[in-house]
């Protein structure tokens, strides 16, 4: 993990959670192809850190995840499970992640989750979140996934947010009681334009194998 991302990304966490933030200030979310070894990526990761596991096509998801989990639990990380509350049951997971379709086309998913799960959901427009900050309370995301905040090569081609909707959007996160995630384009350069902002977390794929040693 990168020195310079990761303290950066502590600062925010530190700013705009505070001591009862539920999302830690790296959110790693595993991808098929783009991180096809999410084992190394994660024994990578300073504690403070959270596992998005998604792999949605690998043939033995289960199997890869029920690994993956006990190496987060072994480093007191949480680990969420993209799109399926079954699984995430079944590998006794800390929580559940939906993409954005979930939160327009399936509200009501976000009630049927176990009350202890952590929650998150992708977020890419105003009209999600605004859906998102009507659900009750207690339902609610404890995160929101904004993006892509930059260029990504997850997207290419797409353009990012402006400044002037990732602050609109993250004011209206901290208003619900949701955590303001950063997700797209962000490493160690392009933190460094979001010192100001009111983002509490930052996600992504590709910052995560690092050539320095986890800091703790």
């Amino acid at each position: 993990m990168d020195k310079a991302l990761l303290k950066q990304a502590r600062r925010l966490n530190a700013r705009n959670g505070g001591p009862n933030c539920p999302i830690p200030p790296i959110v790693l979310m595993t991808d098929d192809q783009r991180l096809p070894d999410p084992e190394a990526a994660i024994r990578s990761l300073p504690r403070d850190s959270m596992v998005i596991f998604r792999h949605y096509d690998h043939p033995q998801r289960a199997k890869l995840g029920a690994k993956l989990r006990t190496i987060c639990h072994a480093k007191g990380m949480p680990f969420l499970v993209a799109n399926d509350v079954a699984l995430a049951l079944r590998l006794d997971a800390d929580g559940v992640h939906f993409p954005e379709y979930r939160a327009l086309t399936d509200p009501g998913i976000y009630r049927r989750i176990p009350q202890d799960f952590l929650r998150t959901s992708a977020c890419h427009s105003m009209q999600t979140l605004r859906q998102l900050t009507l659900l009750p309370e207690p339902v609610r995301p404890d995160g929101v996934l904004i993006s892509p905040i930059f260029p990504t090569q997850s997207h290419p081609g797409a353009a990012p947010m402006s400044l002037a909707d990732t602050n609109e959007m993250t004011r209206m996160c901290q208003k619900a009681n949701m955590t303001p995630i950063g997700l797209g384009g962000i490493n160690a350069q392009t933190i460094e334009n979001l010192r100001n902002s009111a983002l509490a977390s930052v996600a992504g794929i590709g910052f995560s194998v690092a050539s320095h040693p986890p800091s703790r």
